[in-house]
């Protein structure tokens, strides 16, 4: 097959094609679809490949997270200065404790997911780049010191 050079440019490892980015399924809410494009944009082009139900579950969950911070915060503020073992002060309290419990989940719905996108530090880090940071950091130390080092 024979590349034309204004079509394709290439490298030494091959052609680079161009590509878009995936766009933000059309049953998002505007929130969600900014939370879409901030995620699509910090990794590269190609990276989700065919996980778009994965990253739509992400996003979702991020947003829910989000609203449920609010509504932490805002049971929080409405807590501060009621008389403690007042009615109103016992039924709030009830209500934060149901909020953080929800963002809890939230909370490890988005770790779940972002490593199951290879998304956190971790899941980027290769094996021999973690040798790399590994050989430069210097003797661990609990090693040699039993000899005296």
């Amino acid at each position: 097959m024979v590349y034309r050079d204004d079509l394709v440019s290439s490298s030494a490892d091959g052609p680079i094609i161009p590509s878009r980015r995936e766009s933000a399924p059309k049953d998002l809410t505007p929130t969600q679809r900014n939370i879409w494009r901030e995620l699509v944009a910090a990794v590269d082009r190609d990276w989700f490949g065919d996980t778009k139900p994965l990253l739509t579950e992400l996003v979702c969950h991020i947003d829910y997270a989000r609203m449920l911070a609010a509504g932490i915060e805002e049971v929080r503020a409405r807590l501060i200065g009621l008389p403690i073992g007042s009615k109103e002060e016992k039924t709030l309290s009830r209500q934060l404790a149901g909020l953080l419990r929800q963002h809890g989940k939230q909370s490890a719905s988005i770790a779940n997911l972002s490593t199951k996108l290879r998304l956190t530090p971790q899941a980027r880090q290769s094996a021999r780049r973690a040798d790399q940071v590994r050989a430069r950091t210097g003797p661990r130390p609990w090693e040699g010191w039993e000899n005296g080092g």
